[in-house]
């Protein structure tokens, strides 16, 4: 069985800054059903929910700031809840790269938001760059982070473009994360140095071997992003969506 695919806004953010609802209404036309949002422009969540639900499109997850996310997790669950999603994502950057102790504590914290949001029925998870993936005593920051909380409480959403930034390997990411990554941020790779995002299917990522890997570790969305884009972004994501109808 297939997994379905979203679009994180954040792609086309340009278009939407310009004109929200034209652009969710352009986001459907160019092929997809589903989306991920990384705030709502001038409007509420609510607002921009009804926005969606007249461009024929169904957001599935939201993408928080850290210290929302860790400081006012109640305020996290009415947008989750106004949006309808079951899923919200963040991520932190520590300046310096961080100490263990840095993302040990991040991790706790991110437990016990976790904790509360899974109280209110939605799920926590962590968007990884490539910055986790730095060695702390043997150790990725990553990793660390992860084991400080409960899996119940803190999910990945696992980033195959900074996965590979970072020198690793997506498939084997997600492998080690198999059942406790839903999603998974599907993003491509130009080649040749320096690097930088392409569209899904014209990149340098083996992508068969990741939907694969995704699937057996059970992930429940596949969710397409490109930070930039060298043409239009709408065109960029309209490519990916083509891709991911005939691959994923």
């Amino acid at each position: 069985m297939a997994i379905p695919y979203a679009l994180q806004l954040y792609t086309v953010r340009d278009h939407l800054d310009k004109d929200f609802l034209k652009t969710l209404k352009q986001v459907k036309a160019i092929g997809y059903d589903f989306v991920e949002t990384a705030g709502f422009g001038a409007n509420t969540a609510a607002e921009a929910r009804a926005l969606m639900k007249s461009a024929g499109l169904t957001p599935v997850s939201a993408h928080v700031g850290y210290q929302d996310a860790v400081d006012h997790p109640e305020t996290v669950i009415e947008t989750a809840r106004a949006l309808g999603v079951s899923y919200v994502a963040t991520g932190i950057f520590f300046a310096g790269g961080g100490t263990r102790q840095d993302w040990i504590g991040a991790g706790k914290a991110l437990d016990a938001s976790g904790a509360k949001l899974r109280e209110a029925g939605l799920q926590l998870c962590y968007h990884n760059h490539a910055h986790e993936f730095i060695r702390l005593d043997g150790e990725y920051a990553y990793d660390l982070m992860m084991a400080a909380a409960d899996p119940a409480n803190l999910q990945a959403q696992i980033d195959t473009y900074w996965v590979t930034d970072a020198g690793l390997v997506p498939v084997s990411v997600i492998n080690q994360y198999a059942g406790r990554c839903p999603l998974l941020h599907i993003k491509d790779m130009t080649a040749g140095t320096p690097h930088t995002f392409a569209e899904v299917g014209r990149g340098i990522i083996d992508w068969p071997p990741v939907f694969e890997a995704g699937k057996a570790a059970g992930a429940e969305w596949f969710i397409v992003e490109q930070d930039t884009c060298s043409g239009d972004s709408l065109d960029s994501a309209k490519i990916s969506a083509g891709y991911m109808r005939q691959a994923s």
